[in-house]
């Protein structure tokens, strides 16, 4: 006889913290937060898509944040390959303009609506100082003491400018939903930037 257990709810699946589990909890959540944005998205919405418990996804992320610190760690991973790749034997003027180039083609391989989702004003790790940062305060520092840049600024002021510039350009791309191009509109910036930082360029 039909009743209340003819269409039994489906059981949450019983995920140990792997790989694999954290990856299934992130594709849920980003593709909740691309629709519903970040504040809109809850821990539960995620749990639900990913057919989950609470504790499971706590066992794997410390908090919504923390989940974007994947794309970060796979953003650190192909900027750190690409630059290496693309600067060897090049100077640091010229490092800085490569390193755009590489920049902008991650974030529109990111794509747009993921972006969108970074740029939350409470993301916590645009605070850390992650490869990315470290590589280019060494690039700073190796064209001050060859003679390259300007001493005039330290490093860690030039290397925290270069980056305001660059994340500027981005924010702005995604205040428009891309409606520029992004790299052109990155490079055209870092060309002007490392002409004034350029050495004999001081007031």
């Amino acid at each position: 006889m039909p009743g209340k257990d003819s269409n039994p709810v489906k059981p949450k699946r019983a995920y140990r913290k792997t790989s694999e589990t954290q990856k299934i909890i992130f594709d849920s959540a980003i593709s909740l937060m691309t629709e519903k944005g970040f504040q809109g998205t809850t821990i539960r919405d995620i749990c639900n898509e990913s057919n989950i418990p609470v504790g499971t996804f706590y066992n794997c992320y410390r908090s919504k944040i923390d989940i974007l610190k994947r794309i970060y760690d796979l953003g650190d991973q192909y900027m750190m390959e690409c630059i290496a790749q693309e600067s060897a034997g090049k100077s640091a003027l010229e490092t800085l303009f490569i390193f755009a180039g590489c920049y902008a083609n991650l974030n529109i391989d990111t794509g747009i609506e993921v972006m969108r989702v970074l740029y939350y004003p409470a993301n916590e790790w645009f605070c850390h100082n992650r490869p990315m940062q470290v590589f280019i305060h060494e690039t700073m520092e190796r064209g001050q003491y060859h003679g390259e840049i300007r001493g005039d600024l330290s490093a860690n002021e030039l290397t925290n400018a270069y980056f305001d510039l660059l994340r500027g350009v981005c924010y702005n791309w995604c205040v428009s939903r891309a409606g520029f191009e992004l790299s052109p509109r990155i490079r055209l910036q870092v060309k002007l930037f490392c002409e004034a930082i350029a050495a004999g360029k001081t007031e």
